[in-house]
């Protein structure tokens, strides 16, 4: 197993994609060693969320592979 395989290495990667992201206003909503789920929410939230549910908030599924590689795909909206 190479340094770019093991479990802390990927976890470290993924540790680093967080925290460009909380940067950028997101926040985490699940996380375990390889994946995550984080959301952005709209300023107006509270109103575009009756009005725009679509708009609302992003949400991204981010995990990371055995290379250590990040990659981050649209969530489904949660349903109420």
């Amino acid at each position: 197993m190479t340094r770019a395989e093991s479990p802390i290495a990927r976890a470290a990667a993924l540790d680093a994609y967080l925290a460009r992201r909380a940067a950028q206003g997101f926040r985490i909503e699940t996380r375990s060693d390889i994946q995550a789920v984080i959301v952005r929410r709209h300023r107006l939230y509270f109103l575009l969320r009756w009005l725009a549910r679509r708009r609302c908030e992003q949400r991204l599924v981010v995990s990371v592979d055995q290379h250590g590689e990040v990659d981050s795909l649209a969530a489904e909206p949660i349903r109420w």
